[in-house]
């Protein structure tokens, strides 16, 4: 199963590479990426295997912890199964998703897969927003891309990619923190399941308090990054700890596979990579005792392969650090100070407890030598620092966005809670912290399964995207078009390109999108000059449909010159002469 990330991080660092050469994405360089992907880490994840056992599929700790995993593990991955399977389905006649937080987000990135295998232009521009390259970290969508032009319904590779994730997450969770990381993970949640085992309704939206959510819910289903962030963010860390606590030290062939995957993290998902990055100097100055072991990884071969990729990576996300503006200071992150007791028992609830158990399993602890009681103390207060100061300083306008950012250190808790809390539990304790743990996220994972076509949101209807599919048969693939900025519009089903999108994705991303719609309401209203108000957009055709209609109400009379090319009723597109 690590192979398989390995195939997708090289294969997508190699897609990029080749279509950023050749100017686009093509049938040929999917194949050759594949093909390629495939045979480079096959060669390299045996290495690594070797070294690393844990890493392999089925290969549980002893013991009653091992059962444990077996079982969250198999649970884990049947609910995975539905969602993924479920996550883009067809029913009567209309597109659905299963859960609420994907019903936002995934227009989004089927607009960007859709826009890469139409062979557009790469790197490409914002879909969303035209005027500007695409700077969000694509490189999962990329992936997925190179299916799709290869002839795979967006169906399948969507579900492929997803349900393979979720095993080789469950994997690296497993080697890295054991149970407490696969239940911490998958299974998080504060009081809100316990009130869903009594028949209370779940909360879905984010305003109703539940700031903290199941992160299985909340983060990986609909964050496509972390799909791939996760489980490269958790090798790369434990075998930086490894390393320079001289455990197992890396070889120079995996210093080098690490060190690509490192560089090519930031384009899969630059959060990750930042707190990741963060957390593994600090670890090598926690493992060495010294800052020698920060300058030893600054110039090991593991950084040094990681150094182009990285910043090339790194410049085009935050366009030349431009968008470091948003980095802000919101002192407890969805709360304030006089809510903070409340928000912490409502969001965490019994985990609340973990910090404090796996301080005492530290200094309890009599099997722990006095070299590694310290540095295990230092590693807590690295943890839990990162996790407050994450709770306090936010790297996105949305605060709620540093969840992603925040998961890192609190995986890291767990991790500690394995290696010396864990040892020191019997069979009750260990299950009263299983129940306590795990109990409310299991709830909320499980309640969120069901039917499609009772549960499911409709994202898309087959008669609007016939519909849109017949007006566009004319209209080039690079066109730019006005419309409705609704986030399902039919335009991000077909991977055209919008002058301005949904403003909820252009303001979350940090774009100054303010400008541009107020032409695009002045140019869909029909005042003032038409023609100069759609070059000032940059746009080469008007959409026109419901939604138009819905947004903008009764179409204006547009001027003479421009041609509808729309072959079907109900629908019209302008081509802007």
């Amino acid at each position: 199963m690590i192979t398989l990330l390995f195939h997708a991080i090289f294969s997508t660092g190699l897609a990029y590479l080749f279509s950023w050469a050749y100017g686009a994405l093509t049938p040929f360089i999917a194949v050759l990426s594949l093909l390629l992907g495939t045979w480079f880490a096959r060669g390299r994840t045996r290495a690594l295997l070797a070294r690393a056992p844990g890493l392999r599929a089925f290969q549980f700790h002893e013991g009653e912890a091992g059962v444990i995993e077996a079982v969250l593990m198999a649970l884990i991955a049947y609910c995975g199964f539905r969602h993924f399977a479920w996550l883009f389905t067809y029913v009567d006649s209309r597109y659905l998703t299963l859960h609420a937080n994907n019903f936002g987000d995934l227009p989004l990135h089927i607009n960007y897969i859709r826009e890469m295998a139409n062979g557009l232009a790469f790197p490409p521009v914002n879909p969303s927003f035209a005027s500007e390259i695409l700077r969000y970290p694509f490189g999962p969508d990329l992936y997925n891309a190179l299916w799709e032009i290869l002839g795979v319904s967006m169906q399948t590779h969507l579900f492929a990619v997803g349900f393979a994730a979720t095993l080789v997450s469950l994997i690296c969770l497993r080697w890295y923190g054991g149970w407490w990381a696969m239940g911490a993970f998958f299974f998080s949640g504060g009081l809100i399941g316990w009130g869903a085992l009594q028949g209370q309704p779940l909360p879905t939206d984010f305003t109703q308090g539940v700031d903290w959510k199941n992160l299985m819910l909340s983060v990986f289903i609909t964050q496509r990054g972390v799909l791939f962030a996760l489980p490269l963010s958790l090798i790369l860390l434990e075998m930086t700890r490894r390393h320079f606590s001289k455990e197992a030290p890396l070889t120079s062939g995996e210093r080098t596979t690490l060190g690509w995957s490192w560089g090519l993290l930031p384009l899969f998902h630059a959060h990750a990579f930042v707190i990741t990055s963060l957390m593994m100097g600090l670890l090598a100055i926690i493992e060495t005792s010294s800052l020698r072991g920060l300058f030893s990884l600054l110039k090991s071969r593991l950084a040094i392969y990681a150094y182009l990729p990285a910043i090339i990576f790194l410049l085009r996300t935050s366009d030349g650090f431009g968008k470091a503006k948003i980095i802000h200071l919101d002192p407890w992150w969805t709360t304030t100070l006089q809510e903070a007791p409340s928000f912490l028992l409502f969001n965490f609830g019994p985990w609340l407890v973990l910090p404090f158990a796996v301080l005492a399993a530290i200094l309890l602890s009599k099997s722990l030598p006095r070299e590694t009681r310290r540095k295990r103390l230092y590693e807590f207060a690295l943890y839990l620092g990162l996790f407050i100061l994450f709770f306090n300083v936010m790297l996105a306008p949305w605060a709620w966005d540093n969840i992603k950012v925040l998961i890192f250190p609190y995986l890291g808790l767990c991790h500690l809670a394995w290696q010396v809390l864990d040892p020191q539990l019997g069979r009750l304790p260990r299950s009263v912290f299983a129940v306590l743990l795990f109990t409310s996220g299991a709830a909320a994972v499980l309640i969120s399964l069901g039917s499609p076509s009772v549960k499911g949101l409709t994202i898309y209807r087959e008669e609007d995207l016939a519909r849109a599919e017949g007006a566009l048969l004319d209209v080039p693939k690079d066109a730019i078009f006005a419309s409705a900025t609704t986030h399902e519009h039919p335009l991000t089903y077909e991977g055209r390109l919008r002058a301005v999108g949904y403003e909820g994705h252009l303001w979350s991303h940090g774009i100054d999108y303010f400008g541009k719609m107020d032409l695009l309401k002045k140019l869909m209203a029909g005042g003032g000059d038409s023609v100069k108000l759609a070059r000032d957009l940059g746009v080469t055709h008007i959409f026109w449909g419901p939604a138009e209609t819905t947004q903008f109400g009764v179409e204006p009379q547009w001027p003479s010159s421009f041609r509808n090319v729309s072959r079907v009723a109900g629908v019209s597109v302008y081509e802007i002469r």
